[in-house]
């Protein structure tokens, strides 16, 4: 099966570089012309099943690209990292020194413990790689599209390229509306055919 895996549009929170975690937070007006480009670019692509986190910024998303009819399913399993108490923290212009509770998070993921209702790094992966396993079993010979959100998708490729703890440099940045498309060629395991395609900004995705 072919997975397209989709980080949703631009909110104001990403714009004012605050964690969203799992606040509810909508496309702002940039993300839903983003939305509308990639709208432009899928138009003439079949997908068997549309799958969308439940969060509003995901949800809007596939409802732009796919239309406010259309069958989506809302899964848990594929929402944002959770923050806990640092969600709508800004991060731009600080200096999160090693003192800071998130340092590890921006430069050593791999250490990274979370605070009071947040989750581990771990604890995302183990929700992607079931999410992954689930896709294989449930859309065999099928192609499906997903849209989720940057620390997931991070995570879920971290898995499929076996680099938990997720190792940041080795992982293409995801930015809004990025494009990561997973093939298992009937294998039931899945590769990489095309990561983090920033489509918005010009790059190339192969339907």
């Amino acid at each position: 099966m072919r997975l397209f895996m989709i980080r949703h549009g631009e909110t104001q929170w990403n714009k004012w570089d605050k964690m969203q975690g799992q606040v509810n937070i909508p496309l702002n007006k940039t993300g839903e012309k983003e939305a509308g480009k990639l709208a432009e670019i899928l138009q003439n692509k079949k997908f068997d099943a549309i799958y969308s986190s439940p969060l509003n910024r995901s949800k809007e998303t596939a409802e732009i690209v796919f239309g406010n009819n259309a069958d989506i399913i809302l899964e848990p399993l594929i929402m944002e990292m959770a923050f806990g108490i640092y969600e709508g923290f800004y991060y731009g212009d600080l200096d999160i020194d090693e003192s800071h509770d998130l340092y590890d998070y921006f430069y050593d993921r791999a250490n990274y413990v979370p605070l009071k209702g947040g989750e581990s790094v771990q604890q995302v992966a183990n929700r992607a790689k079931k999410f992954l396993e689930n896709m294989i079993v449930q859309h065999q010979d099928e192609t499906v599209v997903a849209f989720s959100h940057g620390a997931f998708i991070h995570c879920a490729i971290s898995v499929v390229r076996n680099l938990v703890p997720p190792q940041q440099g080795l992982i293409r940045s995801i930015s809004n509306c990025s494009v990561t498309v997973f093939n298992d060629n009937n294998s039931g395991q899945f590769e990489i055919e095309q990561e983090a395609i920033d489509v918005i900004r010009g790059e190339t995705l192969i339907l």
